[in-house]
């Protein structure tokens, strides 16, 4: 029976998710780290980094995990802070569960409306769609 209403409520979720959107906080000041191995050393990295590309597009790591802004394909949208009281934050943890149980090679087609939100100061928020990338580090 557990294994019943898990299955059901993983449908349902990922349901839900193909026809809403998904945003995650991407916490630049964030001073949470993670350790990673390094050439047989391990080594702590920032939880959330953020870099740009020559081409202007944006790469964003929360956790072990790559988004990619494509500058070309969309716009960033500004909101006020307001804005964050209307939407669900999603936990980045959760959705990795999701994501290796349905396809973890395309994590981009199991969540293909995902925002990035940042805050970019104490009345405005940043909204970036992206695009969840497999990556290897």
């Amino acid at each position: 029976m557990k294994i019943i209403v898990f299955v059901v409520s993983i449908c349902h979720f990922c349901y839900s998710q193909t026809n809403n959107n998904t945003y995650l906080y991407f916490d630049k000041l964030s001073g949470k780290t993670y350790t990673v191995e390094i050439n047989g050393k391990k080594e702590n990295e920032k939880f959330y980094s953020k870099g740009v590309k020559r081409n202007g597009d944006i790469t964003f790591h929360i956790g072990k995990e790559m988004f990619l802004f494509l500058r070309n394909k969309n716009k960033v949208d500004s909101c006020k802070i307001e804005h964050l009281k209307s939407i669900k934050l999603s936990d980045v943890d959760n959705l990795v569960k999701v994501v290796n149980k349905i396809n973890p090679l395309y994590p981009h087609k199991v969540f293909p409306n995902l925002f990035l939100v940042e805050k970019l100061n104490d009345s405005i928020v940043l909204k970036y769609k992206v695009k969840w990338e497999y990556y290897i580090e």
